[in-house]
Formats: C-alpha cells, sequence, structure tokens
C-alpha cells in the first residue's frame, strides 16, 4: 500500500470465527472533539507535553509495517467468552498478504476443521463429518463457516496485527492522551462513525483501535501488546478483539512466530481427498 497523505481508517472484524469465534470489523474514521483526558497541542501552553507527531507519520508507520510484513506462520491460543460461554482452543495458522490464509482448529484427538483460501477460492473441510465445502472467498461464503463477515484481506491484516487501512478524505487530528501517555488518532469515515488508533509515545507502536458510534459510545476495541522482536521486527504477541454491545471477547495469545517464512502456495489450497465428499457452496441457498 502507498504511504499515506491523507486519513486513513481501518477495519478490525466483526465475529471472530464458528471456532475461533468474534472478530471486530473497524473502519477508520474522526471527528476533531475533544473528549475527557486528551489534552490537544496548544502553542500557548508551556511545553508539558511532547511533540505532537502528525498523521501521516503515524499513519505511514503502519503502511510501512504492513509493506515489510508479508507473511505469518504461527501456533496461538486463542479465548473467547461472552455472557454465556467460555472456552479455548489452540490453532495453526498461516498467511500470506494480501489475502491468502490456513487456519487448523486442533481438538484432543486431532484436526477439528481446516479452513484455506488462496483469496479466490475457499475450502472448509471438517474431518469428522468427511466433507469439504468450497466456493468463493467472498465475505459471504466466509461468514458461512467462520462466523466472520469479513474479505481475506481483512483476515490477513487482523492475524498479522496490521489493520486494512483504506484512504479516507478527511484528515486526522492527533492529540496526547495524559491518562496512559500515548498518542491518539482520530479519523472520520464516510459511514459518520469515528475511528481512534492509540500509539505508544516511545516506539509508535500501535496498541488500540476504538471504533465509536455516532453518539461517542465505544461499540468495539481492539488491543495489541506483548510486541517482541521476530526475524527483526515488532509483533503483537497478544491481540484482544471486543465487541462491547454483543459483550463478546476474543484473545489471540501468539505461542510461536515465524515471519516472513514464504509459505509454498499449495497450502492455501486443498486438492480433492479420498472417501470425502465435496459440497459446492455457491450452489448453497443464502
Amino acid at each position: 500500500m502507498a504511504l499515506v497523505t491523507r486519513s486513513r481508517a481501518g477495519f478490525m472484524s466483526r465475529l471472530f470465527s464458528g471456532f475461533l469465534l468474534i472478530a471486530l470489523l473497524f473502519g477508520l474514521n474522526g471527528c476533531a472533539t475533544l473528549r475527557p483526558g486528551f489534552e490537544a497541542l496548544d502553542m500557548g501552553t508551556p511545553q508539558t507535553l511532547p511533540p505532537l507527531p502528525t498523521a501521516q507519520e503515524l499513519l505511514g508507520k503502519l503502511d510501512a509495517r504492513r509493506q515489510s510484513l508479508t507473511s505469518l506462520r504461527g501456533l496461538a491460543r486463542i479465548v473467547y467468552k461472552d455472557t454465556q460461554e467460555k472456552g479455548t482452543a489452540k490453532q495453526a495458522i498461516a498467511v500470506s498478504a494480501p489475502d491468502r490464509f490456513r487456519w487448523e482448529l486442533f481438538s484432543p484427538i486431532g484436526v477439528a476443521a481446516l479452513v484455506t483460501s488462496d483469496g479466490t477460492r475457499l475450502a472448509t473441510y471438517f474431518p469428522s463429518e468427511k466433507v469439504l465445502y468450497r466456493g468463493r472467498a467472498t465475505p459471504i461464503n466466509v461468514l458461512r463457516f467462520t462466523r466472520v463477515l469479513l474479505s481475506p484481506r481483512e483476515i490477513v491484516g487482523l492475524l498479522l496485527g496490521a489493520p486494512v487501512l483504506p484512504s479516507t478524505t478527511e484528515a486526522c487530528t492527533v492529540e496526547y492522551a495524559t491518562e496512559n501517555a500515548w498518542f491518539r488518532l482520530h479519523c472520520p469515515t464516510a459511514e459518520q462513525a469515528s475511528v481512534t488508533l492509540w500509539f505508544e509515545q516511545a516506539t509508535l507502536q500501535l496498541r488500540r483501535t476504538e471504533m465509536q458510534a455516532t453518539d461517542g459510545t465505544i461499540s468495539k476495541r481492539m488491543d495489541l501488546s506483548d510486541y517482541r522482536a521476530v526475524n527483526g521486527q515488532m509483533f503483537p504477541f497478544e491481540i484482544v478483539l471486543f465487541d462491547l454491545q454483543g459483550q463478546q471477547q476474543a484473545s489471540i495469545f501468539y505461542e510461536r512466530v515465524e515471519l516472513n517464512p514464504n509459505p509454498p502456495d499449495a497450502i492455501f489450497t486443498l486438492a480433492a481427498i479420498t472417501g470425502v465428499r465435496e459440497v459446492d457452496v455457491d450452489a448453497l441457498a443464502p
């Protein structure tokens, strides 16, 4: 993606997987209204605040990270909870930008489910049922099996900890949050809602993304933490997704991560399996 000279916004997700269960869909946006706990830079005020980076600096750093982080292979522990249930599962993950991914969900007796996408085609295999579903890699087909209404490109951005940030025509505002000493980037969206990105002061690493409704209430949030050096890059080993309205939360705890491993194309597709029934997803009713 090109470096940003205008404001950006990002998606995060909405429900994260039939087995992972929630992902939060974000669209970046913002307004210039200040909220309690924040102070805008005032050149007439005594300089007790650090110099503010520009929106272009913050978003440019995200773009540079996305361009340098092209693939991932790892093992993660997923913890999901809502008002009625809580569960934990392990999952092997492989992704390759911009839109290829592979998930393997483990059960006590082996692989419970396998989902792959090469960016064009989606395949979902349930070994216990001996059924393999194939179809176009559209958000609707992804939703059928993962409860994630996201495109493959958005899923890859989520798992890389680098949300897709499409440009907008509005200017973002940068403020300093005294409550946690982070920089706060607030951007507008076409939907008239807003999204806020929070960056560490010292490293400018992305730490949080929040989506606000038109009335200012926070509806969704993603927190990124436990940054560790992997292959010369800093990567968040903990990504927590919140749906505050639905009272759902999913935490991704990476246990092992390899960055830019150059995975073979073959792992993002599934060949026919002897004795397994195949179903054309596109022929199914909506």
